[in-house]
């Protein structure tokens, strides 16, 4: 927009607002006085609107440092430059660019700069066929180029300065105590500056240096922050959201044509990014892309997360010949949930100090007719420029060459330059992946932080409310440095309270210790643990005590797992103990062993959770759990075979006792029994539940083929595999060993696989089939149970359950076929709301059936909704026998990790 035009309109202010004046002042002020402490060159000042209104986070590009910064939350900046002359431009996404030369001759110099209103306009010559909208046009040649910009930067080394805090504008009642103890306090601002060197080799290789860094955030930390910085938008197959440059980005966006504007030789069109519909791994707001070159020049996109938005702007300039790089990155956050509201905003700034081009990377013909800088010319085509000579490049070139490129077009050209682009890079030869370790170093405060002069290599100046924040950071800090005896008077009584106090806690919620090089460690869970207290019919009340013990030896670990328990209806004490070693996290190889006597579930693999069970005895008098008495002893073992082949293996011998309820209390329906313990339907033998011994041989080996893995450290972690995973399980039942009576043999195969798509869709089955040979005096406890919830509310993953089976009925020593298939996707039935779609909700289709000798083509399938509030998960399911509906019902599940 012209002066004229502004004066016209009246939309311009002559003069700035009292405010920028003010700050204008100050800023002299401060830089009269540092001039006088010695020699500095600072160009400072404040960027504003036409109103007289400041722009916090505006960019600021110094062409021949390439180093770009931004302003602070109030507008300012200040900039420490050589003598000499200098091309600034700034500018903010809205705002038209402006461009200033600026010759410094050892004075320092305070500059005030307005930012105007950007004018769009529209290009009338740009026509497309149809109704399609210019900016599907625009996209698919940036799309078809995004693995060639991806791939364009060979190395580059730069600094980048990081400034950021939150608000903490509102804390829930019930959490300000905790927190406060923490160091975050409802109403404060917290703010983290530090200096870092990033580098970085093709293709995702980074180190991270930080230099120094300072902060008042308890427990900073900014490794989101930097993985956000390294994020590109040009990458198809990031994780952390998908991209408006994605190959996949026509699925899930559409893009509106909103005029372009000139910027220098440059013309930058603005497209309008709309998810199709809303959810966490998409953006929504702008994307601005250089026209005839198809690459970006900045970003102002929103992401909604469970927790609230994060608003992020990117600007970037053409470092080195055509090659543009982020210069400045800005991320906004506002947060709330559950009762927590917080406001948050990282700066970054970037200096790039080496920047090295893929010479060996072809450059499309397009590109090179587009770039009309004739040395920029002769750099790209240069003797290093490799000739068109493979039929990809020859494709390549002719869908470049092309005006308008349509959907499948597009899709061909993308795949071509990423199989070009992949050509380059050494072929993967083995099944080991990189590791983050390797791919992404980060070395911590090499410098010493008072040693660091702040405002030196400050780019972005702090503002009032960040300089309070580190004034009180630094005031607590001399405090407790300076405190004496005199300073905190306790008394020996107190004192002495609060140890007790603090052992008393200690044994009630629970106690950590760690050696102090770490390598031996003890939790003790405590008596008030969620799973010490219990009640079932056979134990009645009952206590839980329990422990962990780790020792890191110099090439093994051992681990050791003690448990005691106190039966009250029964009057019996139990324990149970398992000691583990493992030699080698590379081929995962271990050997256990261990014994007890406990109160043991008959399917004690997928039973009920003992939560769920005691409320639903105490509360309803539904007894779930059916249990008998373990006396055992077993040991065993696992190694891989080889990539993707472990072999288990596993012996145990057991007394099997029976046992009987003990107890009829409860706190309601007194007038109710419970049901028998060893009682149950399709089961009429009693001879099954009555005290047996046993010897048993167990094996499995499971094999994944062209399973990918990573080396962190000494552990051999496995990634992913495009196959499923195949296991075969043998377990033997010897009589007359140590005078056992059980007798079988079983054979079991199953396969499994989890598939995924876009990030979005996934897509899991389990297959399993199994039969008992031989089989003669097995014990319940040996039959095969199944994943069954009988209780409507359980902690089960439902995707290989059976939802509506009753608990132990169908379980077998005969033979069995079972399966299970689980479709999940963001959108399906009613997230196609308009107002359910911003919900971090999924939605799912299950399908399961069982077969075997007594119960023959069973089939359930259900719909259910999952990841509310993160944990919760509810459901309707329905069951068939041979066809014929036989019932249904609503479940509820919860996810909670160990």
């Amino acid at each position: 927009m012209s002066i004229n035009k502004c004066l016209q309109r009246n939309t311009c202010k002559v003069s700035l607002s009292k405010k920028v004046i003010a700050r204008t002042f100050f800023l002299f002020i401060v830089l009269f006085f540092s001039a006088q402490s010695g020699y500095s060159q600072v160009l400072s000042g404040v960027v504003s609107s036409a109103d007289g209104e400041s722009i916090p986070f505006a960019s600021i590009y110094m062409k021949e440092l390439t180093t770009g910064t931004t302003t602070n939350l109030e507008g300012e900046y200040s900039l420490e430059l050589p003598p000499g002359m200098h091309h600034i431009s700034f500018q903010a996404l809205g705002y038209a660019k402006v461009e200033l030369e600026i010759d410094l001759n050892g004075k320092d110099l305070l500059k005030n700069v307005v930012l105007r209103p950007q004018d769009y306009q529209i290009k009338e010559v740009r026509v497309y066929s149809g109704n399609e909208d210019p900016a599907y046009g625009i996209m698919r040649k940036a799309i078809s180029l995004a693995p060639y910009f991806l791939r364009q930067i060979k190395h580059y080394q730069a600094d980048v300065y990081l400034k950021g805090g939150f608000d903490m504008n509102k804390v829930p009642r019930l959490f300000r105590k905790q927190l406060k103890e923490e160091g975050i306090e409802q109403g404060k601002s917290y703010v983290t500056e530090s200096i870092n060197e990033i580098t970085f080799n093709a293709p995702n290789r980074y180190v991270h240096k930080q230099i120094s860094k300072r902060s008042t955030i308890p427990n900073d930390s900014e490794n989101e922050v930097m993985g956000f910085i390294n994020y590109s938008f040009y990458d198809s197959d990031s994780e952390l959201a998908i991209s408006p440059l994605s190959r996949k980005a026509f699925s899930f966006y559409r893009f509106r044509y909103e005029g372009f504007f000139q910027m220098g030789e440059f013309y930058v069109n603005k497209i309008k990014v709309d998810p199709k519909k809303k959810n966490q791994k998409l953006f929504t707001g702008y994307i601005f892309i250089v026209d005839n070159y198809w690459n970006l020049h900045s970003v102002d996109l929103v992401n909604e997360q469970f927790f609230g938005k994060v608003r992020i702007k990117q600007v970037q300039e053409p470092v080195k010949g055509k090659a543009w790089l982020p210069v400045t990155h800005n991320f906004e956050i506002d947060a709330k949930m559950m009762g927590f509201k917080a406001t948050a905003n990282y700066g970054g700034s970037v200096k790039y100090k080496v920047v090295e081009l893929d010479t060996e990377l072809p450059v499309p013909a397009s590109l090179i007719k587009a770039y009309a800088d004739k040395e920029t010319k002769q750099e790209l085509e240069g003797e290093t420029q490799p000739e068109v000579v493979t039929k990809d490049q020859k494709k390549i070139q002719q869908l470049l060459a092309k005006e308008d490129l349509n959907n499948r077009e597009m899709m061909k050209l993308t795949r071509l330059m990423e199989k070009e682009n992949q050509g380059m890079d050494q072929v993967q030869k083995s099944l080991q992946l990189a590791s983050p370790d390797s791919l992404y170093k980060v070395v911590k405060d090499t410098v010493q932080r008072d040693t660091i002069d702040w405002n030196k290599f400050r780019p972005i100046p702090l503002s009032k409310k960040e300089i309070e924040s580190f004034g009180i950071k630094d005031s607590l800090t001399l405090a407790m440095a300076g405190l004496t005896k005199d300073s905190i008077d306790y008394s020996e009584s107190d004192k002495k309270s609060s140890r007790v106090g603090k052992h008393i806690g200690n044994v009630l919620g629970g106690y950590k210790y760690y050696s102090q090089d770490s390598s031996f460690r003890i939790k003790y869970f405590g008596i008030l643990n969620g799973n010490s207290l219990g009640f079932n019919t056979v134990d009645a009340f009952h206590i839980n005590q329990k422990a962990n013990i780790k020792k890191l030896l110099e090439n093994a670990r051992l681990d050791f797992y003690p448990e005691l328990r106190y039966a009250f209806g029964r009057n019996d004490f139990m324990w149970k103990t398992t000691g583990k070693v493992t030699t080698s996290y590379i081929t995962h190889t271990y050997f256990y062993a261990g014994g007890g006597q406990w109160t043991t579930d008959f399917n004690s693999v997928n039973g009920i959770a003992p939560f769920v069970n005691t409320a639903s005895t105490l509360l309803l008098k539904d007894n779930y759990m059916k249990l008998y008495k373990s006396h055992y002893w077993q040991a065993g073992g696992g190694t891989d075979l080889a990539t993707g082949l472990f072999f288990k293996y596993d012996v145990q011998f057991q007394r099997a006792e029976r046992l009987e309820n003990s107890t009829d209390a409860a706190f309601g329906y007194y007038n109710k029994a419970y049901r028998q313990n060893n009682v149950l339907k399709n089961h009429t033998d009693p001879a099954i539940f009555n005290d047996r011994k046993s010897f048993v041989i167990d094996a499995n080996l499971s094999y994944t083929p062209q399973y990918f893995y990573q080396i962190r450290g000494d552990n051999k972690h496995y990634m992913y595999s495009d196959y499923p995973t195949f296991n075969l399980r043998y377990k033997k039942g010897l009589a007359n060993v140590l005078e056992s009576t059980s007798k079988y043999n079983l054979l079991e195969f199953s396969v499994k696989q989890e598939l995924e798509w876009n990030y979005m869709y996934g897509l899991s089955y389990q297959l399993r089939a199994g039969k008992f040979m031989g089989a003669q005096n097995i014990h319940f406890s040996e039959f095969m149970h199944f994943n069954t919830t009988e209780v409507p509310i359980s902690f089960k993953d439902w995707s290989n359950t059976f939802n509506l089976l009753q608990d132990y009925k169908y379980s077998t020593n005969k033979w069995y076929i079972e399966g299970h298939v689980h479709y999940a996707t963001p959108y399906l039935i009613i997230k196609n709301l308009p107002f359910l779609q911003d919900k971090f909700w999924d939605e799912n289709v299950y399908l399961s059936h069982l077969t075997t000798p007594d119960f023959r083509n069973y089939n359930e399938i259900g719909y259910g909704i999952t990841k509310i509030w993160l944990l919760a998960n509810i459901g309707v399911f329905a069951g068939f026998e041979d066809m014929e509906f036989e019932r249904w019902g609503f479940r509820l599940s919860f996810n909670f990790d160990d």
